[in-house]
């Protein structure tokens, strides 16, 4: 299968191809005006200077076209199964790629990015996923391989082992950032997107820990949030809301 290129990629090549061609027809036009402005003094450059001001012309309208074309670049969002963000390609994916953001590797079947699931490790207790692709699990923190079911004929099923299996509930959990790393622009930019609120305000609130993220949400969903901001040297707990409602889906 071709892999589909980032729209940023080809972007970055068409501006740096417009660039250099723009950059050296706008030096032939400055030479060609040169030429001209001495010709009628020392004679025999006005050919030169024609010559010059037509290949630059040229480039200059080479650089423009190519210009243009980067707002014909088509665009197909693809959202990552992991963190959420939006990776942006030429047309539909036909494999997996790796997202701009989290640097996972995004599975894809039939041009769509599959859905993920949670699994605790049960060496390290660290939290892992994995798709209907996955064949082997390794947990990214202990490198120990979490066990996926098998069928009679030792053919992976989609299912982990029950040992090792995220357990969902009914309660409503919020999640507190209580601490951070080193990564702070990192962080500030998990957060901005996961609240969708500005710059500032996520500043704000790095000076004012530990502050609530989100309140009412699920098991599952606070552990995924949980994850990620650990990738950014975030660190966030999970604690069940009083009153035990029914947490949002």
């Amino acid at each position: 299968m071709r892999r589909i290129p980032r729209v940023s990629d080809v972007i970055e090549i068409i501006a740096e191809k417009a660039l250099l061609v723009g950059i050296g027809g706008v030096v032939l036009l400055i030479l060609s005006g040169v030429l001209f402005f001495y010709g009628g003094q020392y004679g025999g450059t006005l050919p030169l200077a024609i010559v010059l001001l037509l290949v630059g012309l040229a480039m200059s309208g080479f650089a423009s076209h190519h210009a243009w074309q980067i707002k014909k670049v088509q665009r197909f969002d693809v959202v990552c199964s992991y963190c959420q963000a939006n990776n942006q390609l030429v047309d539909k994916p036909e494999n997996d790629f790796t997202c701009v953001e989290c640097n996972r590797l995004i599975p894809i079947k039939d041009n769509l990015p599959l859905p993920v699931q949670q699994v605790r490790c049960g060496y390290c207790n660290g939290i892992n996923f994995y798709s209907e692709k996955t064949e082997i699990l390794l947990c990214e923190e202990c490198n120990h391989e979490i066990p996926i079911a098998v069928d009679d004929e030792n053919r992976p099923k989609k299912k982990l082992a029950a040992a090792y299996a995220i357990v969902d509930d009914e309660m409503s959990y919020e999640l507190l950032l209580v601490g951070k790393g080193n990564k702070t622009e990192d962080l500030i930019g998990a957060l901005q997107h996961m609240l969708a609120l500005n710059r500032n305000q996520v500043k704000q609130m790095l000076d004012e820990l530990p502050c609530v993220l989100l309140t009412g949400i699920n098991r599952r969903k606070a552990e995924m949030l949980q994850a990620q901001l650990s990738i950014h040297d975030g660190i966030a707990e999970m604690r069940v809301i009083a009153d035990n409602q029914p947490s949002v889906r």
